[in-house]
């Protein structure tokens, strides 16, 4: 294991030992990870936590991507870090709750509230959260999030072409 040591060790620049706690979870394949966590959180907190004995290795594993995902929301939001994201989620979300009531309520105001459709039994796909999380990439910050409400706006237009014949 000294001849390809993990992330940790090649930051920290020690040697990679067969005991090495980092090893597992910041592999040398990715040295940004462990550049990131190091930055925001330093190496001996993430060390006090990997060696940690009363963790089962799923707790570690869940720790460090924990640790992996709030360092880079905190890069990129500094104060607000994954409470800011998700903030602007949540005023995304109501935005679009707003905008399908209005839609409905304009709905109702030309055709009456008997042709209003009724949406609340339509499945969710599977691959939903897949799509989402593969289009918004992996640098997704909650304003380029934005971006994703389009979709239901223009289906709402295709709504609006068949009614009109």
């Amino acid at each position: 294991m000294a001849s390809n040591p993990c992330s940790a060790c090649k930051v920290l620049k020690s040697v990679c030992t067969g005991e090495c706690v980092f090893a597992l979870y910041f592999p040398s394949t990715e040295p940004e990870k462990f550049d990131r966590v190091h930055r925001i959180f330093g190496a001996e907190n993430v060390y006090k936590i990997l060696s940690n004995e009363t963790f089962s290795p799923l707790q570690r594993e869940y720790a460090v991507k924990a640790l992996s995902y709030e360092a880079e929301a905190r890069i990129q939001d500094p104060v607000t870090g994954c409470v800011g994201m998700s903030l602007a989620y949540e005023k995304i979300l109501n935005n679009l709750k707003e905008q399908i009531v209005s839609a409905k309520n304009e709905i109702v105001a030309t055709m009456g509230s008997d042709k209003v459709p009724e949406y609340n039994d339509i499945p969710m796909p599977d691959d939903f959260l897949m799509t989402q999380n593969q289009q918004m990439g992996d640098n997704h910050r909650a304003d380029e999030a934005s971006t994703s409400a389009t979709p239901p706006a223009s289906s709402g237009g295709t709504n609006d072409t068949q009614q009109t014949p």
